[in-house]
């Protein structure tokens, strides 16, 4: 009778083991997302999510953005019923995706802006440096005219002032752009470039989301231009720069 019943025993542990050991035991998860196909325990579907989330094409998700992605993977994490386990783990997918998406279109936008910023740097090279020459001849021409008048001193004084800064500040950026020369300066960004693509990667995703794509290069451009002339101003003498198209002033 003893013998019987260790038997009994030991034959249910076996049908339990069996039985977590098939495709169809609760203890095994299954569901197709595109053409990957998620199989195995919650751990290690689990396991497979997260690789997929660290992979190196979603390094540079924006901090907000990857605090609302890992939110959606820990919640998906901790469902046990396999159903359940399913909903979740596909919304996280659909998310992370949609990033990936989004990055695709936010780097062409950017590149295009890139390419359309170099290219109008060439052009207002003349205009800044005119604006300049012109501001020191108004300034010396005042000088030498009438100095008791300091309110029209201050302002030409300013003026003069402003058109070095925005010259010096331009001539900066205009060699950071020059070595932007294919996709890589997108893809693989400078520090400075990775800087710009980080911080408006959030709105430029809340203007994706909202079907305004339309809408993103002009922003990037305004920004860009900003973000440049801001770091620049660190970095550049305003009395040290040469003139290329105007010899006399």
């Amino acid at each position: 009778m003893k013998f019987l019943t260790l038997l009994s025993i030991f034959l249910s542990v076996g049908m339990v083991y069996a039985q977590g050991a098939r495709p169809d035991s609760p203890n095994r998860y299954r569901f197709k997302y595109k053409s990957e196909v998620y199989k195995g325990t919650r751990l290690q579907i689990t396991s497979q999510l997260r690789t997929l989330k660290n992979d190196s094409k979603f390094v540079d998700i924006p901090d907000e953005i990857e605090q609302e992605l890992h939110s959606l993977f820990i919640s998906a994490k901790k469902q046990p019923i396999p159903k359940n386990y399913k909903k979740h783990a596909i919304v996280f997918l659909n998310a992370l995706y949609s990033y990936e998406d989004f990055a695709i279109v936010y780097e062409n936008a950017l590149y295009e802006v890139v390419k359309k910023v170099k290219k109008d740097m060439y052009v207002v090279d003349f205009k800044f440096e005119r604006q300049f020459t012109k501001a020191k001849i108004n300034l010396d021409r005042a000088l030498n005219e009438d100095v008791s008048n300091i309110e029209k001193f201050d302002r030409l004084k300013k003026e003069l002032i402003d058109s070095q800064t925005k010259l010096s500040s331009h001539r900066w950026m205009k060699g950071k752009f020059e070595h932007y020369k294919t996709f890589d300066i997108v893809k693989n960004p400078d520090e400075l470039m990775r800087a710009f693509k980080k911080l408006e990667a959030v709105h430029v995703y809340r203007l994706y989301n909202e079907d305004k794509i339309g809408k993103i290069r002009s922003y990037l451009e305004n920004q860009i231009i900003d973000f440049y002339y801001k770091k620049s101003l660190p970095e550049i003498n305003p009395e040290e720069f040469d003139l290329q198209y105007i010899t006399k002033i």
